[in-house]
């Protein structure tokens, strides 16, 4: 019991010249608050400690908290193999699509174009965005073939790609008007023209 009691002490001593030392390296007096609180804590498991071990509770203790703290890291590396599982996922898709697309522009006849995919915002309802840039213009079977293959063969509506052409321009998402009226003075930003 002597022996026990010596070493508690030591443990004590041990512990306060170690959390002064802490105290005074630290960088940035901000977080001597926070650094504090952790301190006592400690302070108060390390005084209670000899209680609990008179007591032969320690080891329940001990074992409470390694059986909590294993289902919390259990669950942390369930949800992050999710989130990887996920994200790898989403990034099989978009090759796919991407890969889809060039196969429907190369049976149009296509094979210069640049064929591109990305997420859009907002969180919640990611989807993805295809982009073709087009190396030179297209007749108008070609870009039919292409609008119907895009929407066949990889299930993608109007608003999930857009097709970047030499001479037209953007056409898909993205090629809606600007604000204002075109009529109201021939000008898109709905200020008159100087006569």
């Amino acid at each position: 019991m002597r022996m026990e009691l010596y070493q508690w002490m030591k443990n004590l001593a041990f512990f306060h010249v170690l959390g002064t030392a802490i105290l005074h390296i630290l960088p940035d007096k901000r977080y001597e608050q926070y650094i504090r609180l952790f301190l006592g804590l400690l302070l108060v498991l390390l005084i209670i400690s000899p209680v609990f071990a008179f007591f032969g509770k320690s080891s329940e203790l001990l074992d409470g908290f390694q059986k909590y703290y294993g289902e919390e890291e259990q669950e942390r590396m369930k949800n992050e193999a999710e989130g990887i599982q996920e994200a790898f996922l989403k990034e099989a898709y978009k090759n796919e699509l991407v890969k889809q697309v060039r196969d429907v522009l190369n049976d149009a006849g296509i094979t210069d174009a640049e064929v591109s995919s990305e997420e859009t915002a907002p969180e919640k309802t990611k989807t993805v965005l295809i982009k073709i840039k087009l190396q030179r213009d297209l007749t108008k079977e070609q870009k039919e073939a292409v609008k119907d293959g895009l929407k066949r063969s990889c299930g993608l509506e109007e608003d999930q790609y857009q097709i970047e052409d030499p001479v037209n321009g953007l056409e898909g998402v993205g090629n809606r008007p600007a604000a204002g009226n075109p009529s109201s003075g021939g000008g898109t930003s709905g200020i008159k023209k100087e006569q």
